[in-house]
């Protein structure tokens, strides 16, 4: 990542990922972690420190990152490009960890593992996440000479991570050495992670186990006409025009928009949804209305979809005169957003 990117994860991870700017995709790990019984006595008490996840997105590639706060263990992460559809060139961008879907990538630091043996070269298999008498051995780990740490790819369903979810502490042993590793927040912060990268990874069009729809359900159109009726109660008298569809958030199933301000209900309040000049717009979205019960809810002179560079569509909304004389120091203007594989975040302002 950039230099700004690599702070950030500096202050999260003590350096465990030190430059996490990568080079592209490397072969994945065979197999998995390997679990073998091993009787091995404790190495000492484990630090108190917390598992965090970073999130990262300048507009060309995405990052998701899970790593310790003040102690030594390894960090997880996931990365593709952005749904935003900015090139590499744009953002400087020029060496991102890209990851396949249900896959992770694992960073070491040397502070923690030591450095390359000059007899046994640029890769590695004497790790181990040991719990109890129960070790778990990587396949192996390469050196990245260029960022100085040790990388290696591993399933997102990996045995070792459920492991170490279910512990208070874990060992991280390796020839030479062994480090005690706290894992309180690494249960809640592994299925955060695993959360944003099914979403950021639906938001381009790959997804994630568990990330596409299970089965056929109300598409959000039928939603959004639900939602017409119910606001209206009496009965609708107009809504020619009120929704709209296209593909927002990239996960393959059509989206949907509501314009409550071409919404005419036959009884009580004719527009119920708006104010003096601004009207409510909801979006439904395929990926997340479903599982969050509602739709996003914004508020604007006019809707539209607007297409953008990824192949998705984004949102346009008419802004007030007072916000458009703020934003962009004219009465008229169009706030525009896009999904970013979570929320859908301002584009063009």
């Amino acid at each position: 990542m950039r230099d700004s990117a690599r702070d950030t994860v500096r202050d999260t991870a003590r350096d465990t990922v030190r430059g996490m700017v990568r080079g592209m995709v490397r072969g994945m790990v065979r197999g998995g972690a390997l679990a073998a019984l091993l009787a091995l006595a404790p190495a000492g008490a484990a630090r108190a420190q917390d598992w965090v996840v970073n999130r990262y997105d300048d507009g060309s590639f995405f990052q998701g990152t899970l790593a310790p706060t003040g102690g030594p263990g390894f960090s997880v992460v996931c990365g593709e490009r952005s749904a935003r559809g900015l090139s590499p060139q744009q953002t400087g961008n020029m060496e991102p960890d890209i990851t396949r879907p249900n896959a992770f990538r694992l960073f070491l630091s040397p502070e923690d593992v030591g450095f390359p043996a000059a007899e046994a070269g640029l890769s590695r298999d004497d790790v181990l996440v040991v719990i109890g008498t129960t070790g778990y051995r990587f396949a192996y780990w390469t050196w990245n000479e260029l960022y100085g740490s040790w990388e290696t790819d591993l399933p997102a369903d990996d045995p070792v991570f459920a492991a170490i979810a279910g512990q208070a502490a874990f060992e991280l042993r390796f020839d030479g050495g062994a480090q005690q590793v706290a894992s309180r927040g690494f249960a809640s912060g592994l299925e955060e992670l695993r959360g944003y990268c099914r979403a950021m990874f639906a938001a381009v069009g790959r997804f994630w186990a568990g990330a596409a729809p299970a089965g056929p359900g109300p598409s959000m159109a039928d939603l959004a006409r639900r939602r017409i009726a119910a606001g209206c109660g009496a009965g609708v008298r107009d809504q020619a025009g009120a929704i709209q569809t296209g593909e927002i958030d990239g996960d393959g199933h059509p989206d949907a928009v509501l314009d409550w301000r071409a919404v005419r209900c036959a009884g009580g309040i004719e527009r119920p949804y708006c104010g003096a000049s601004q009207c409510s717009a909801e979006v439904f979205l395929s990926s997340v209305t479903p599982l969050r019960g509602a739709p996003e809810d914004f508020l604007g002179l006019s809707l539209r979809l607007i297409p953008l560079s990824n192949g998705a569509m984004g949102l346009g909304l008419g802004g007030g005169w007072g916000d458009c004389e703020r934003r962009f120091g004219r009465g008229d203007c169009e706030f525009q957003y896009y999904w970013n594989g979570r929320d859908l975040v301002p584009l063009n302002f």
